[in-house]
C-alpha cells in the first residue's frame, strides 16, 4: 500500500532524514518511533505530500507519488495540534474534508454520520471545537482524517497534550479504529509503551535514520542496536568483553553468562542488556545462570510492582517486583537472570562495529 524508498530530506545543512526506507502493507499499522528531532515528523509530512524530498520515493498503491500535490494523494492526516476550525461545528469540519470527494449531499451526510458514529462522537455534532475536550477534539480529527476513506492514515503524535489516563484511552480507540476500517496507518510517536502497544510493525529511528524495523516484540526482546535497547524500555547494561567461552566480563570484573548470544567474537567490547522484568529477587541461587549479591540502593513503588535497583560487584542491576514489596532500601538481597534473556550488542575488537 505504501512504500518508502531511499527517502533523504535536508534543511539548509542541516540532514533530517538519511535515506529511509520502509513499507506499510495493506491494512497495516506502522509507527514511526523516535526521540524529538529524529525526522520521523518530516517523514510523515513527505509521505503526505507537504515536504518534497531531495531524494527518494513515496509510492501509493505501486504508483510513485513522489511529485504529487498533498490533495491529490488519497491520505488522512491527523496533525499533532489541532487543525479544526473554530467557527464549524463538528459535523462541519467533517463534511468540509468530505466534500471535494462526494458531490451528493446524502452521501456526503451519510458518510459524515458513519464517521462520527465510528468515533463515538455523534452526541457531539453541533458542538463547536472550543467547547470540546482535548481528547473530544482529537476523536473529530480522527473522524475527519478517515472521511473519505484514504489508502492511508497519517497520525502525527495525536496523542500530546493529553493525561495518562485520556492517552490511553485514545490510543485503545485508535486502535479499535484501525481494526474496524482496516485502513492502513502510519503513526508518528516519542512514547515507546504507545508504539508497543497498538503496532503491528515498528520502525525505531535515530538521527534520521532507520535503527530496526520488526514486530513490537522483535524491537523489545532483540535489539539490534546499543540506542534501541537503551531507547525502547528500561534495562540494565552491563559493559565489558567477550571471553573465550562467549560469555561476557565486565568491566568490574565479573563475568555475565550469555551461553553465546549475540555476534560478539572473543576480546569484543560488548553491552548486555537485561530487562527488569526478566531479573527476580531470588531465594535458589540454582534456578538461574547469573546471580549476583547486594543491596537494594533504591527502591520506587508503581502500584502494579515496585522496581529495585541492587548494587551488586556487577554494577547496578534493576529488577521488578510485583505488587507493594515487602523489600526496602538497604536490605541485603540476590538477584537472578537466564542466560536466555540477555541481549547482547558487540564491536569488532579492531572497533568497527
Amino acid at each position: 500500500m505504501l512504500e518508502v524508498r531511499g527517502l533523504t530530506k535536508s534543511y539548509g545543512e542541516e540532514t533530517a532524514v538519511d535515506g529511509l526506507s520502509f513499507s506499510a502493507e495493506r491494512g497495516e499499522f506502522v509507527t514511526l518511533l523516535g526521540p524529538s528531532g529524529c525526522g520521523k515528523t518530516t517523514v510523515l509530512k513527505t509521505v503526505a505530500g507537504i515536504r518534497t524530498p531531495d531524494e527518494g520515493r513515496v509510492l501509493l498503491r505501486g504508483d510513485d507519488v513522489t511529485g504529487a500535490k498533498p490533495e491529490e494523494r488519497q491520505v488522512g492526516v491527523v496533525f499533532q495540534s489541532s487543525s479544526l476550525f473554530p467557527r464549524m461545528t463538528v459535523r462541519q469540519n467533517v463534511e468540509y474534508a468530505v466534500k471535494p470527494h462526494i458531490d451528493d449531499a446524502d452521501e456526503r451526510r451519510k458518510r459524515v454520520d458513519e464517521v462520527l458514529d465510528l468515533v463515538e462522537m455523534s452526541d457531539k455534532s453541533t458542538a463547536s471545537p472550543g467547547s470540546l475536550s482535548g481528547g473530544e477534539a482529537r476523536r473529530v480529527e480522527l473522524a475527519r482524517a478517515l472521511s473519505y476513506e484514504p489508502d492511508v492514515a497519517l497520525l502525527d503524535e495525536p496523542l500530546t497534550g493529553l493525561d495518562r489516563a485520556l492517552r490511553n484511552e485514545l490510543k485503545n480507540e485508535i486502535r479499535r479504529v484501525h481494526d474496524e476500517t482496516g485502513v492502513t496507518t502510519v503513526l508518528v510517536t516519542h512514547d515507546q509503551e504507545e508504539a508497543i502497544s497498538v503496532s503491528d510493525t515498528v520502525v525505531v529511528m535515530n538521527d534520521g535514520e532507520k535503527e530496526q524495523e520488526g514486530t513490537p516484540r522483535e524491537v523489545y526482546r532483540q535489539p539490534r542496536t546499543r540506542f534501541v535497547a537503551e531507547f525502547v524500555g528500561e534495562s540494565t547494561r552491563f559493559d565489558g568483553v567477550v571471553d573465550r567461552s562467549g560469555d561476557v566480563t565486565t568491566d568490574e570484573g565479573a563475568k555475565v553468562r550469555v551461553n553465546g548470544r549475540g555476534e560478539g567474537g572473543e576480546g569484543d567490547e560488548a553491552s548486555v542488556y537485561v530487562r527488569p522484568e526478566n531479573v527476580a529477587l531470588v531465594r535458589d541461587v540454582d534456578v538461574y545462570d547469573n546471580i549476583f549479591s547486594g543491596e537494594v540502593v533504591e527502591l520506587t513503588e508503581m502500584g502494579s510492582h515496585a522496581e529495585a535497583v541492587v548494587s551488586t560487584e556487577a554494577g547496578d542491576i534493576l529488577s521488578e517486583v510485583r505488587g507493594f514489596s515487602d523489600v526496602r532500601e538497604g536490605q541485603k538481597v540476590v538477584v537472578g537472570f537466564d542466560d536466555s534473556d540477555a541481549v547482547v550488542v558487540a564491536d569488532a575488537a579492531d572497533g568497527e562495529p
